[in-house]
């Protein structure tokens, strides 16, 4: 079983829940087998196929000023992918715990930006972790046909043959 500790850790010590130090407890090892769904990741190659495709919609989950290529970015050439459209994932995020938005917060913000179930949904952001805070919350709400793009702004912007846009 797996599950999302909503808020984190510091939610969970703010709540007074009980923590511990030292070295963690031994569990016997056990043999896990992955079975990553097929398409649930993609590489650039998917992203340059779905620039300005109609059906396809880029979602950005990083910061506004990311988004727009204003100041310098530690992923390299500021900017984002070509018509991708912004979600940054800190918006879904409540500022006071970091507990997620409640889902028709989050389903008006994605509406907005016009991500609809309709299309297919891939997301990024700097290395492939905000962008999850997206999809989860795409999956939430239903949507079937997310994928996340994981080398993210990582690897498209220190690639100057790749595209990149600015501004508004």
């Amino acid at each position: 079983d797996a599950a999302v500790l909503d808020g984190g850790f510091d939610k969970w010590k703010a709540e007074g829940r009980p923590t511990e130090t030292g070295p963690g407890k031994p569990y016997a090892p056990v043999q896990f087998a992955a079975h990553p769904r097929p398409g649930m990741f993609v590489g650039r190659d998917a992203i340059l196929a779905a620039i300005d495709k109609p059906g396809n919609v880029i979602v950005n989950a990083l910061n506004n000023d990311l988004h727009k290529g204003v100041g310098p970015s530690r992923y390299g050439r500021p900017g984002r992918i070509p018509s991708s459209v912004n979600v940054s994932a800190a918006t879904l995020l409540k500022p006071a715990d970091k507990t997620f938005t409640d889902l028709a917060d989050a389903e008006a913000k994605f509406l907005a930006a016009g991500v609809t179930k309709d299309k297919h949904v891939i997301a990024y952001c700097g290395g492939g972790i905000s962008a999850t805070v997206d999809l989860f919350l795409l999956h939430q709400l239903g949507y079937d046909d997310i994928t996340l793009y994981d080398a993210s702004m990582g690897e498209w912007a220190k690639d100057t043959t790749l595209p990149i846009a600015t501004g508004d």
